[in-house]
């Protein structure tokens, strides 16, 4: 068997009413933490599974799941429905329309990860409405902060037991069972020149596409370039780095300038900054600019550094704060630990057949990602799929899209995999 046509069609239909709800952080209300667009697509996304008859509970709006079976293993599915903030400017169709043209489904959120969550969620309906019986609980689990901290996930965490094992749809094809250590952090350095300014970007993981500097005249700077997920900065292109090669050519003895512009950029594995590590495990250590702000004479820049498995959180604060000028600290807001699955695992073994079966690719091999995702807080999780090795790196970038033949091929693999691991 595999995904029916009408499901399919159900699939892009619901998938399109997520898409159009604006599920970007905004400021918290009583009884929604993260603003009210994620605690209404929560509880349509929820509402919609009670009707498909799972059993649902929603945890005050921080995340929220549906169970079909009654296995006493669980098998979860992760994901989120909170989405990136997006560039006002360059969409071919508007970001939260939902709108399909010429075959290919526009929006934020489609790869990120409101596409592959929709698309689980109906594989699961057409497994029930086939009277598929599970050897294990099946859960479906919803996220609603994925990209701003995961607070959704310390929350449902501290109420409930999590899965035993299970993937985040949320990565790679065929089998993420390799992701880096994650720190995002500030530095915040004091002593820039009277009267400059320099600001641009919101979270440290967009590579930065636009960054403004003024100085003591009034003139201003403004730099552009090509945001890309902070896991993979060398996809974009860094308008921070142009801001402050500019800066530096006129205050090249400013400590804030000198070590904005000769430590934290110009390398994407940060060998500037002393932390160019890599291991054959995981690879190359990945280091993002991803906001600039002044506070007074105060330069606070936002990074995201993705290290390999084999070092550790401590030797990354460690080395970065020996590279800091006097009058600087170095703060941290969000960390995860390293995730490696052994590829001979059951879990990896048999998604990476499915895969195999389901597109026809001869011995795929599991792989080693900078990205961080909910499989991290499983005992034993990998990230399995949406994007395709062929495909074109389109995750928080403008013009977020699939084609319907993606979701499509996409869907089938969820589906026979969760059958596969749940029969």
């Amino acid at each position: 068997m595999s995904i029916t046509q009408q499901t399919f069609d159900q699939m892009i239909a619901t998938l399109q009413k997520t898409l159009q709800i604006n599920t970007i952080k905004s400021p918290a209300k009583e009884g929604m933490p993260f603003g009210e667009g994620n605690a209404q697509c929560l509880n349509y996304v929820l509402d919609l599974c009670k009707e498909m008859g799972f059993k649902t509970q929603n945890f005050d709006n921080y995340a929220g799941h549906a169970d079909y079976g009654d296995g006493e293993q669980v098998f979860g599915v992760l994901g989120h429905l909170d989405v990136v903030p997006v560039s006002p400017t360059g969409w071919i169709e508007p970001p939260f329309s939902g709108a399909i043209k010429d075959g290919v489904l526009y929006g934020r959120g489609v790869l990120d990860n409101k596409g592959p969550m929709i698309a689980c969620l109906y594989a699961i309906k057409q497994l029930k409405d086939e009277g598929f019986k599970p050897s294990k609980k099946i859960r479906i689990i919803f996220g609603c902060d994925e990209e701003s901290g995961w607070k959704c996930m310390d929350y449902y965490a501290s109420k409930t037991k999590m899965p035993d094992e299970g993937f985040s749809p949320d990565g790679d094809f065929p089998v993420i069972n390799v992701e880096k250590g994650l720190a995002h952090f500030t530095v915040t350095i004091d002593g820039l020149p009277d009267g400059v300014k320099v600001w641009g970007g919101e979270r440290p993981n967009i590579v930065l596409d636009e960054c403004h500097a003024t100085l003591p005249d009034g003139q201003e700077i403004v730099c552009f370039g090509k945001a890309s997920h902070g896991s993979l900065p060398e996809c974009g292109d860094n308008a921070g780095w142009k801001t402050f090669a500019k800066l530096f050519e006129l205050y090249p003895q400013n400590d804030a300038i000198k070590f904005a512009h000769t430590k934290v950029c110009g390398d994407y594995n940060g060998g500037n900054l002393g932390i160019g590590w890599s291991d054959d495990v995981s690879g190359k250590l990945t280091l993002n600019l991803g906001f600039v702000k002044t506070i007074d004479t105060k330069l606070v820049l936002g990074l995201d550094v993705r290290y390999p498995v084999t070092y550790t959180l401590q030797q990354v604060i460690d080395k970065v704060t020996s590279q800091l000028p006097q009058n600087s600290e170095l703060q941290i807001y969000g960390a995860h630990a390293p995730l490696h699955v052994p590829a001979e695992s059951h879990l990896v073994k048999t998604l990476l057949q499915v895969f195999g079966e389901e597109t026809g690719i001869q011995n795929p091999q599991p792989i080693a990602v900078g990205g961080a995702t909910y499989a991290r807080r499983l005992p034993v999780g990998v990230a399995f799929g949406p994007v395709f090795d062929s495909d074109e790196k389109l995750i928080h970038e403008t013009n977020e899209r699939a084609t319907l033949d993606h979701l499509k091929k996409m869907m089938n693999i969820y589906y026979k995999a969760i059958k596969t691991l749940c029969k």
